[in-house]
C-alpha cells in the first residue's frame, strides 16, 4: 500500500513540475521579411536610420506579446508556429444539429519550427471560451468540416485542420491554445460579426 501511494505521489509531483514549466509564446509579425528587404534596398544611406527602426520594432515586438491576437495571426508556441485561419458559422448536415445555438468553426495551420517530432490534439490543446468565461471542448460534426487538427508534426512539416465547436450566440469568443503540461496560452478573440 505504502508503494502505491508513493507511485502516486510521485506520478503528482512529476506533473507538477511540467505544469510549473511555462510555454514561450510570441506573436509573429508576417511582414517584417517584406519590411527588412525593403530596408536593404534602400543603401547604406539610410543605416542610421534602419538601426534606430529595428530598435523601435524590437521594443514593439516586447509590447506585441499582450496584445490579443485575430483571426489571419500567427503566433509561435514553444517552436510551432500556429494560424488561425478563419472562423465560421457552420450549419452542418442532416445528422448534425446543435445542442447549443451553433456550430463555430476553426481552421488552423500548425508549422514545427523545431528539430523535434510535435503532437497536436485538438481535445488537448484548443478549446473556446464565450464572453461570459464558460470553455467549450471540440465536437463532433459529420458534415462541413475538412481534416482534423490531430496528430504528429514532423520537423519542418505543417497540418492543418479544422475544429468544430457546439456554442451558445456570443458577442465574442476566445480560441485558447495551450499545453496541459504548462502555464501559458495564445489566445485569438473574435467577434459573432466575423464568422464567415
Amino acid at each position: 500500500m505504502k508503494r502505491i501511494l508513493g507511485f502516486l505521489l510521485s506520478v503528482v509531483f512529476v506533473f507538477g513540475l511540467a505544469a510549473c514549466d511555462e510555454a514561450e509564446v510570441e506573436k509573429v509579425d508576417n511582414n517584417n521579411e517584406n519590411e527588412t528587404t525593403s530596408e536593404e534596398n534602400n543603401g547604406e544611406d539610410n543605416e542610421a536610420n534602419n538601426e534606430n527602426e529595428a530598435e523601435n520594432n524590437s521594443n514593439n515586438v516586447e509590447e506585441n506579446e499582450d496584445e490579443d491576437l485575430q483571426v489571419g495571426d500567427t503566433v509561435n508556441f514553444d517552436g510551432l508556429e500556429i494560424t488561425l485561419n478563419e472562423v465560421r458559422n457552420e450549419p452542418g448536415g442532416e445528422f448534425d444539429e446543435p445542442d447549443e445555438d451553433l456550430f463555430v468553426v476553426a481552421n488552423l495551420t500548425v508549422e514545427n519550427t523545431t528539430d523535434e517530432e510535435e503532437t497536436v490534439s485538438s481535445i488537448l490543446n484548443v478549446e473556446l471560451r464565450d464572453d461570459e468565461g464558460y470553455t467549450y471542448s471540440t465536437t463532433i460534426l459529420m458534415d462541413g468540416t475538412k481534416g482534423q487538427l490531430d496528430g504528429s508534426v514532423e520537423p519542418g512539416g505543417t497540418l492543418r485542420g479544422e475544429i468544430p465547436f457546439d456554442v451558445p450566440e456570443s458577442d465574442t469568443y476566445e480560441l485558447h491554445f495551450s499545453n496541459p503540461f504548462k502555464s501559458g496560452k495564445a489566445i485569438w478573440t473574435f467577434s459573432f460579426d466575423e464568422l464567415q
